[in-house]
């Protein structure tokens, strides 16, 4: 009879146990997924991506990774080789200074065509840019960076060679 009593002293601290772990755990994962919320809305805000291309990972049971392991295991990051996309921000900054002829805009007309950027927004994405040289900066004005020169792959620089032998022969 004692050894009755003892199991179901047993059984009933483990499910105790059990309820207990599971509220922690509910508490966790709610917390978990505002955050996540909240990494989500920073990345858009920051690198200028639509927060719709943003997806927040649902919870799961299996191992989680962190957000830099995730970002370096997509193929090209989150934007890929396009750079920042047209509809996001410094996109549509970008086209805006592409198109701002030779003087530039100035600080107000850019702000003023794109209203829907918060002024510190503007700000950094301006002052990133002509860091990068993805934009000049002439008193207060702004204009696109001048497209490098094309520079000649070195690939297709032997292609050439290899298709022409009276070149070869000359460089012999």
């Amino acid at each position: 009879m004692t050894e009755d009593n003892t199991l179901t002293k047993a059984l009933a601290d483990v499910r105790a146990r059990r309820t207990a772990l599971q509220h922690d755990y509910d508490r966790l994962a709610t917390e978990l997924t505002k955050l996540r919320t909240a990494e989500a809305a920073l990345t858009s805000i920051v690198d200028g991506v639509p927060l719709q291309d943003i997806a927040v990972p649902p919870l799961s049971d299996g191992p989680r990774s962190s957000a830099g392991e995730q970002a370096g295991s997509q193929p090209g990051g989150r934007r890929g080789a396009r750079g920042p996309r047209a509809n996001s921000a410094k996109g549509r900054l970008k086209a805006l200074l592409g198109t701002a002829g030779p003087q530039g805009l100035s600080h107000a007309e850019i702000a003023e065509r794109l209203s829907d950027v918060a002024p510190n927004t503007l700000n950094t994405y301006l002052s990133m840019m002509v860091t990068g040289g993805e934009a000049v900066r002439k008193g207060d004005f702004f204009s696109a960076a001048a497209e490098p020169e094309t520079v000649v792959d070195p690939d297709e620089a032997d292609a050439d060679a290899a298709a022409d032998p009276s070149d070869a022969d000359a460089a012999e």
